[in-house]
């Protein structure tokens, strides 16, 4: 039998989950009822952790497109980092790489999910207060 372990930490307006093991269909409803436990309505920054998840099955990507499915009626899209190659790779199989926001690591993904992070305004922006130059 495989294991799955979730873990899941605050980090801001965001809820990172990081998964241990593997996602196949013996551990994959671990999955969403790990999640129906510990987010709210609110956690619509939802950062996936992969770094130590060792392999993904259909069941495991089911569970996923779950995810987004919920965050999707929001409006958000979680973001995810730490692929093993066996896991990129049957994420892009299935074409759930474009769905993901895909980041190289922890800080890159929360940022990217939480709303206003990239909204720093660049040099033109700030001088001209969001304006062209007359």
């Amino acid at each position: 039998m495989s294991t799955l372990h979730l873990e899941l930490e605050r980090e801001g307006p965001a809820v990172v989950v990081t998964m241990v093991g593997q996602m196949d269909g013996s551990s994959a409803k671990l999955f969403p009822a790990f999640l129906d436990e510990h987010l709210t309505a609110e956690d619509l920054c939802v950062v996936l952790n992969a770094t130590g998840l060792t392999f993904i099955s259909s069941a495991g990507l089911r569970e996923l497109m779950v995810l987004l499915k919920r965050l999707g009626k929001q409006k958000a899209r979680p973001a995810i980092f730490g692929m093993t190659p066996p896991v990129a790779l049957a994420m892009e199989i299935a074409g759930f790489d474009v769905l993901f926001e895909r980041a190289k690591d922890r800080v890159t993904a929360v940022k990217a999910v939480t709303p206003g992070a990239g909204d720093t305004p660049g040099l033109f922006s700030r001088l001209f207060k969001g304006g062209a130059p007359s």
